[in-house]
């Protein structure tokens, strides 16, 4: 059930009549029974998960609480962290370390299981991680009730791709509802639009053309460029286009989400970049592996060390392929690289107009290993413009049009994508001139889809 598809309107209408009809009180139940509902329109033989995460990480916390001595409340906290990731290890690198792990030392090819990966599992890990390791950094008192729990893992707006959540940013607000009439509905309906032009309008016909390029057996220079610039717009446009939609959910449920993305591709240097994009994740892992791994203490070779290893994990928690792996480890190489240069020259070296535009070619030359199939793949896409020819390259764009122009139309937008001046518009603008401009990207997003809906790329990971 994605947000930009018609089955979803029906839902979430019905959802919300319901959420202004019952009382305050039941608004956990709601929450638990609608995503419920929610997740089985993907598949029901899978609804069971979520809720074995959530009772691991609620009793497990309940178990960590009883103990008598800070070191056995330190060991069930770990023995509780291990148990959850289980069934994301199971499903997500069970066939990985069986097939591309293990297999090429005893010949093992093919898969072990057969089984899909259960949609949001990692980010319902992940989320519950936080939890977890929040109530035992005393952060967060875990002595809640089992269904606010529940809801605050179950809650639809961010059950299947994030934000994700630590228990501080939720679980208060499920407690204390914020009152109707204050909700600012006009500027949830608009972060809402903004997110559905994002995927109806540039992310799919862009991946449209990504994927062409990706499915040639041999694709041209101007084909191959096209789809690494491409996937930069594409996958941002995707992911972010998905949380503003699902701030925007939220925000007509009286519920505040945190922002996930900060115009990202204006970012001046890698550090920077991760401070943007995918803030949740990148502050997850901040918190729960670089920090506890011991940071930037110990000196500069730990140091290093830390960021790889955050970097890696981070790019595996992605997908069980080794183009993760890759493209994990490339960033990790880029921000120690980052690290070490600060140590020995604290002055900028470069103007901030060619950081950013160096950060940018950096971060859009590693998506290629995000986006192949291979690491071989990726490598060809990455030369393909310098090696093969460009004779027809007016044709191509003659033919690729309306892309290119999405791509030119994104990158003098981007700079101004920001929620805080969405709301300020909302405030601002007059009704007669607000509501039809909604309605304007409304008509232009169902016009450009044609009625239909990619999936998005993060249900995936």
């Amino acid at each position: 059930m994605l947000f930009s598809s018609p089955v979803f309107f029906l839902f979430f209408a019905g959802y919300f009549l319901l959420h202004l009809a019952l009382p305050v009180r039941w608004r956990p139940y709601l929450i638990i029974v609608g995503s419920t509902l929610f997740y089985a329109w993907w598949k029901v033989g899978f609804v069971w998960i979520p809720y074995l995460l959530m009772a691991i990480a609620f009793y497990g916390v309940l178990w960590m609480e009883r103990a008598g001595t800070s070191e056995t409340r330190r060991r069930r906290m770990v023995l509780a962290v291990i148990a959850l990731f289980l069934p994301l290890a199971f499903f997500k690198y069970t066939n990985f370390l069986y097939r591309d792990v293990i297999g090429p030392f005893f010949g093992w090819t093919g898969t072990l299981i057969d089984l899909p990966l259960p949609l949001g599992v990692s980010f319902v890990t992940f989320t519950l991680t936080a939890y977890i390791v929040d109530c035992w950094r005393g952060r967060f008192e875990g002595r809640r009730k089992l269904s606010t729990v529940l809801a605050y893992v179950l809650f639809f707006p961010h059950l299947i791709a994030g934000p994700i959540l630590r228990p501080i940013e939720l679980i208060p607000q499920l407690e204390h509802p914020r009152p109707q009439r204050r909700v600012a509905y006009t500027a949830a309906i608009a972060v809402f639009t903004l997110g559905l032009v994002k995927k109806l309008v540039f992310a799919d016909p862009i991946g449209e053309a990504v994927d062409a390029a990706y499915a040639a057996a041999a694709p041209d220079g101007p084909q191959a460029l096209l789809a690494l610039y491409g996937f930069a717009v594409q996958i941002y446009c995707d992911f972010s286009g998905y949380t503003d939609m699902a701030i925007g959910l939220a925000m007509l449920l009286g519920i505040r989400l945190p922002r996930n993305f900060a115009r990202p591709y204006m970012a001046a240097g890698l550090s920077d970049f991760w401070r943007r994009w995918h803030i949740t994740l990148s502050s997850w892992l901040r918190d729960y592996l670089y920090i506890p791994l011991g940071g930037s203490r110990g000196g500069m070779m730990k140091d290093m060390r830390n960021i790889m290893i955050t970097m890696l994990l981070g790019g595996l928690w992605h997908g069980a392929h080794w183009t993760f792996v890759i493209w994990g480890g490339v960033h990790g190489l880029g921000i120690a690289a980052m690290h070490l240069l600060r140590r020995f020259r604290r002055a900028p070296l470069l103007p901030r107009w060619l950081s950013v535009l160096l950060t940018f070619h950096f971060v859009t030359a590693a998506w290629a290993f995000f986006r192949a199939a291979t690491p071989a793949q990726a490598l060809h896409m990455l030369v393909t413009p310098f090696l093969c020819g460009w004779s027809g390259g007016m044709a191509f764009i003659t033919g690729a049009a309306f892309p290119l122009f999405l791509l030119a139309a994104f990158f003098m937008c981007h700079p101004f994508d920001d929620h805080r001046r969405i709301r300020f518009l909302a405030r601002r603008l007059r009704p007669e001139i607000l509501w039809p401009l909604i309605a304007f990207f409304w008509i232009m997003a169902i016009t450009v889809s044609q009625g239909s809906s990619a999936k998005f790329v993060y249900f995936d990971f």
